[in-house]
């Protein structure tokens, strides 16, 4: 028998027959999860069948998830309490310990393999590995101490951008995150970047596994290349990602100035500061929009620290030309810029005005 620790939703979690090999069966404790909608309930607004239906977890045959009765009241809790995006980390990584914590002493007699995300997988690792059991850990989110080594290097670029300053994860996560890699037999990470720094660090290559994007989160419909306007001030650049310091966005601002013929589409989130909005040539856009693309011609994933922002995976798979930092770019194949090289950037962006 096999177990999934699942904290919260997440991308990785339609790819769990992939996680667990061929054939695999588990048991997924997701606390979170709800039934699914019966089909008489038609009449339930469409606005409350969405946010139910992010609810439920489909999964293979074979798997049965378990939710946690009273869960939803622990989450609404710590959203109340989390209401900035550093409080919202705070909150996220506290449930997470917190089921880790339930979790462990529920692992079952006889388990094979345990499969659980970054910060919510120590407990359970700990008694698994003395059962005899194969622990699988899915890196779903940044490793911590190279984010605040990044975070340092951007806010040292942009000393006066205070929200590259505004979180730090505490020293008992930062651990946390690296007993779990010891702890683990197999680990899944979502980038080369994050791979390579494992690997440097002694990790076993064998013991690492590539998380590619769900396809069932990335558009199926491939568009027509992405169009050429006689008119080039039509021609637009789309920021992936919030539109932070930390996402580059000084960075596309700068390119910018550099590139008379082209717009910049941004989303602008909490600690975005608006005086960078200001530029005429600078169009702000929905989340929504963000990830249809249309309209657009050529994505940016500028990211000082590691991050994967849809976006980008969305434009490989439509065709689209993607520039993009390693701490943004995943697996995909795309053109890869240095953090914070605005001459690169430039010059990368200026290739596609070429005939």
């Amino acid at each position: 028998m096999n177990l999934v620790i699942a904290p919260e939703p997440a991308p990785w979690l339609r790819q769990l027959g992939s996680l667990l090999g061929p054939g695999g069966r588990a048991e997924v404790l997701a606390p979170w999860t709800l039934p699914v909608l019966p089909e008489r309930w038609g009449a339930v607004p469409s606005r409350v069948r969405g946010a139910w239906s992010r609810r439920t977890l489909p999964v293979p045959e074979g798997f049965h998830v378990w939710g946690l009765p009273g869960w939803q009241a622990v989450e609404a809790g710590m959203r109340w309490a989390g209401r900035s995006a550093a409080s919202g980390f705070r909150a996220r990584f506290a449930l997470r310990r917190t089921l880790a914590h339930l979790g462990a002493p529920l692992l079952p007699a006889g388990v094979e393999t345990v499969l659980a995300p970054s910060l919510c997988a120590r407990e359970v690792f700990a008694l698994a590995r003395r059962r005899g059991a194969r622990c699988v850990l899915v890196e779903d989110v940044p490793s911590l101490r190279t984010l605040h080594e990044d975070l340092d290097d951007a806010a040292l670029r942009h000393p006066e951008e205070s929200f590259l300053r505004n979180h730090r994860a505490c020293a008992e996560d930062v651990a946390r995150q690296e007993a779990e890699r010891l702890l683990a037999d197999e680990i899944w990470v979502r980038g080369e970047f994050l791979r390579e720094r494992l690997l440097a660090a002694g990790c076993a290559p064998e013991r690492l596994r590539e998380l590619h994007p769900a396809r069932e989160g990335v558009p199926r419909q491939v568009p027509s290349p992405p169009r050429k306007s006689e008119t080039p001030a039509h021609r637009v650049a789309l920021l992936a990602g919030p539109a932070l310091a930390r996402g580059g966005l000084r960075e596309a601002l700068a390119a910018l100035d550099a590139r008379p013929g082209w717009s910049l589409w941004v989303r602008p989130t909490e600690g975005t500061d608006a005086r960078h909005l200001s530029h005429p040539r600078v169009k702000r856009v929905s989340a929504e929009a963000q990830r249809s693309l249309q309209g657009v011609d050529v994505v940016l994933g500028l990211s000082w620290c590691e991050s994967y922002p849809v976006e980008l995976a969305h434009a490989v798979a439509r065709g689209f030309p993607v520039i993009a930092t390693d701490r943004a770019s995943g697996f995909l194949p795309c053109q890869r810029v240095p953090r914070g090289d605005v001459s690169a950037l430039v010059a990368g962006w200026g290739a596609l005005d070429a005939p």
